[in-house]
Formats: C-alpha cells, structure tokens, sequence
C-alpha cells in the first residue's frame, strides 16, 4: 500500500506552487504531473490521514484526494444531481416559484447538514408544493437550474474508458431525466412527484430514495465498491461517499467532508478526473 495524494487548482494559479512547498516540508514526495501547472500527485508519508490533510491545505485554493494507492480509472462513477450536478436544490427553487421558499429551505438546510432525517424532510417539503400546476417544473428547469462546470466533460471521459455513469438523487425524476440525458448518463434513479389533474399533489409515490438506496445502488454496481467514484454533497451522500475508495465532497457539508477521502471547493468536476490518475490529454472535452 502506497499512499498518494492528488492536488488540483485552477490552471496557473500561485496556490499550486505554494502547496507543493508545504507538502515538501512536511515529508511528501513529488511523483508525477497531470497537468501542467495545475494537477500534481505526491507520495504521502505513512500515517497521513485526510484529516492532516485538510489543516495543511485549509488555507490554500486547491482541491485534494488522499488515496489508499496509486490512483487509476474507475469502473463505477456514481453521482448526485441537486447541488453536485446542478448548482441548484430543485426542491428550493420550485418552492421559490411557489411562493414558500423560506419555509423549505430551512427544511433543506437542516436535511443536508444531517439535523433532519431525510425522508421526513424530504416529504415535508414536498408537501408545501401542493396544488401547484405540473407546468411549474417545466417553468423551474428552463428559467433556475443550471449544469455545474465540468460535469459534461466527467462523465463523457468516464463513458468512453467504459465506465458505469450512474446518477442517483433524492431529488425528482422530472429533473433527473433531464440532467442525465443532457450528460450522457447511462442511468438515473430519483423519486417521483405525484401529480393528479395536471397539479402536484404534495406527495412522492413509491419508497423514497434516500442514502441509504444510494448506498444499495453503489453495492449493486460495483460490489464490493472498491472501484467506484462517488460524488455527492450532503448528509444523503454520506453512506456512499464512504463506502466508495473514491469518495469526493463537492462543495460538501462538514458532515460529509469529514468522511470523503477527496474534496472540491475551488475547482470544478473534472477534478473528479485528475484524482483518478487520468490526464488531461485523454479527457473527451465537451463545452459547458
């Protein structure tokens, strides 16, 4: 077992010599570069934990995964939509729409920091929309929700080596079908908003897919999940954040961060690449 660590910054940004100066002097050593000026890997000294990791880069714009082994491919990438994906929670921005906003937001805040179980959560939000018009989905996507940078040209990379690109949410079909056929997704999963006379009824049909089905999801594709990268950004994520060698907080919540084994703050989703060993040159590029 050799650890390794993978750091990434924006493309010529002083961070990235700073921070090899730092691992330098704390007993790191340079292995190889991904991309010039921008993704380096470093052997790390025995013991190093994720935790020494982040207090020594806390200060820095760089992203970082601490591997068990030298990173390589993946077999499995298992993403989350809401806040990962797309920069947005579907559930808030349809609550804007419907004139309830502060009401769910407080619930999602508490519900992705690990205050609140997910599933009451999750259905009391939804509760809020009903007898909104089915058109206000249609009106959400096409005015609020928006692709994060670097999501089409992860999971185009990850399909052409072969990989299984899963995007699994415990947000809703209606947007997931969406998000996962625009970036090539080879399957989704999500719930599925209920809907009579061309109105929401406030209720979810069939069992939630909360963390704990994430989690069931990643075991069924890769099992055991030591193959997999899995991104996500909230308390739902964290069971299959943890499970997964590859297991990467996008702009996480503390909850989360603290068990993922790779971060993403300052950069954006490609990083997902370059923590899997694979150079720029062998990216299948798509535009934003």
């Amino acid at each position: 077992m050799k650890l390794t660590l993978s750091i990434v910054s924006k493309p010529g940004h002083p961070d990235l010599a700073i921070a090899s100066q730092l691992l330098q002097a704390s007993g790191f050593v340079y292995a190889s570069q991904l991309a010039n000026a921008q993704a380096l890997l470093w052997f790390a000294p025995a013991g190093t934990h994720v935790k020494t990791v982040a207090e020594l880069l806390e200060p820095l714009q760089i992203d970082w995964c601490l591997h068990e082994n030298e990173p390589k491919p993946c077999q499995v990438l298992l993403c989350d939509m809401d806040a990962t994906l797309i920069a947005q929670e579907c559930i808030d921005e349809l609550a804007h729409l419907a004139g309830v906003g502060p009401k769910v937001r407080a619930i999602t805040s508490a519900a992705m920091a690990g205050k609140l179980d997910f599933t009451q959560a999750l259905r009391a939000r939804v509760a809020l929309l009903a007898g909104q018009p089915q058109s206000i989905l249609a009106n959400c996507w096409e005015t609020r929700i928006h692709i994060n940078a670097g999501a089409a040209t992860l999971v185009a990379t990850m399909n052409q080596i072969g990989a299984k690109t899963v995007l699994v949410s415990g947000g809703f079909t209606w947007f997931a079908n969406r998000v996962a056929k625009q970036l090539g997704f080879n399957q989704f999963h999500a719930n599925e908003l209920g809907v009579e006379q061309q109105h929401l009824s406030g209720t979810i049909i069939g069992p939630i897919l909360d963390g704990q089905t994430k989690l069931e999801h990643l075991q069924r594709l890769c099992s055991p999940p030591d193959n997999a990268c899995v991104i996500g950004d909230g308390a739902n994520d964290l069971l299959m954040v943890q499970a997964a060698n590859l297991g990467i907080a996008y702009h996480g919540k503390p909850i989360l961060e603290q068990h993922a084994n790779g971060r993403i703050r300052h950069t954006d989703l490609t990083s997902a690449l370059f923590f899997q060993g694979i150079a720029i040159s062998d990216w299948v590029i798509r535009a934003e």
